[in-house]
């Protein structure tokens, strides 16, 4: 099909507004998201270092398409939001974004906690680029620092999730940031602490730097990704799907054979979630491939994962 694919990319800024609207949605056959916080943090350096972080695989979507492929918001999203596209490769990206700078009331997957992501000013304005990008778990003092900026600028201490915020927080921030160490130099002044003022004077003049820098990432830097045509068939994108999970870091064996189940109406992974708890007491890890492979054992006498295909 002419036209099936459409390269393209999209500011950071732009980026933030579509994840804050819920435009991506993630069908029922892609993996759960699963990155840890270090992952998390992995991605947020990269990208306000200027770093390339691969490009996103996005289907256009409509109706039938969003209700077909089951798909669902990212995870920590709330409300019905208004989708758009189809998230086919970029999962873990977008769905790390929307954590870090939405902090939704989710724990990280596998984690008893919520997490904060954020940035040391203090350690970025002097180029310690290994120390400034940073994550926590949020409990009792997370909760007052996030609950006061002036404890976030005593500390230095610029949670992320202000980005998410409203189209004046950041800004705002910054400039609350300065006033505040402006006061300080002031008041270190006044009492002969000459060494204390210069200090607080850096620190205010670094909050314009810190402030220009993160406003040129936000809305200069690019996410590149490629727009699958919408009225391209649902066998068409499963199939570019298991293409392209084929290959790096590939998907189980079930996930792939759930993805081209799909075009035909079976819901695979829903009926493994219907009967995963009467398995439980198995403990074995791998299950659902499991049962696919006696399967295939009955209909074809072997059962290597590399053939389970052709139970299809």
């Amino acid at each position: 099909m002419k036209d099936a694919q459409k390269p393209d990319h999209i500011s950071l800024n732009t980026l933030i507004g579509r994840l804050r609207e819920g435009r991506y949605v993630i069908p029922d056959f892609q993996r759960e998201f699963e990155w840890k916080a270090s992952d998390i943090r992995q991605l947020v350096k990269s990208i306000f270092l200027d770093y390339y972080i691969g490009s996103l695989l996005l289907w256009k979507g409509k109706k039938e398409n969003f209700d077909a492929l089951s798909c669902e918001p990212i995870y920590g999203f709330k409300g019905t939001g208004s989708p758009e596209h189809i998230v086919l490769d970029g999962q873990q990206r977008l769905t790390a974004l929307h954590y870090v700078f939405f902090l939704p009331e989710r724990n990280l997957p596998g984690r008893r906690s919520r997490f904060v992501f954020f940035i040391h000013v203090d350690k970025l304005m002097a180029d310690k680029d290994d120390e400034a990008f940073n994550y926590d778990v949020i409990w009792r003092r997370w909760t007052k620092i996030l609950d006061s900026r002036e404890l976030q600028f005593s500390v230095h201490i610029f949670p992320l999730s202000i980005l998410g915020g409203g189209r004046f927080d950041f800004p705002d921030w910054v400039q609350d940031y300065e006033r505040y160490w402006h006061h300080r130099a002031t008041v270190c002044g006044e009492k002969g602490n000459r060494s204390g003022a210069n200090e607080a004077q850096l620190h205010a003049d670094n909050a314009r730097r810190f402030g220009q820098a993160i406003a040129d990432i936000v809305d200069q830097y690019q996410i590149s990704f490629n727009e699958l045509n919408e009225e391209l068939p649902i066998d068409k994108v499963c199939d570019i799907f298991t293409q392209i999970n084929s290959q790096g870091v590939k998907l189980d064996v079930f996930d792939l054979v759930n993805a081209l189940l799909k075009p035909k109406g079976l819901q695979l992974k829903h009926m493994w979630r219907a009967a995963q708890r009467r398995l439980s007491f198995v403990g074995a890890g791998k299950m659902n491939v499991y049962i696919l492979q006696v399967m295939s054992i009955l209909r074809q006498t072997y059962c290597s994962p590399k053939y389970l295909y052709y139970l299809l």
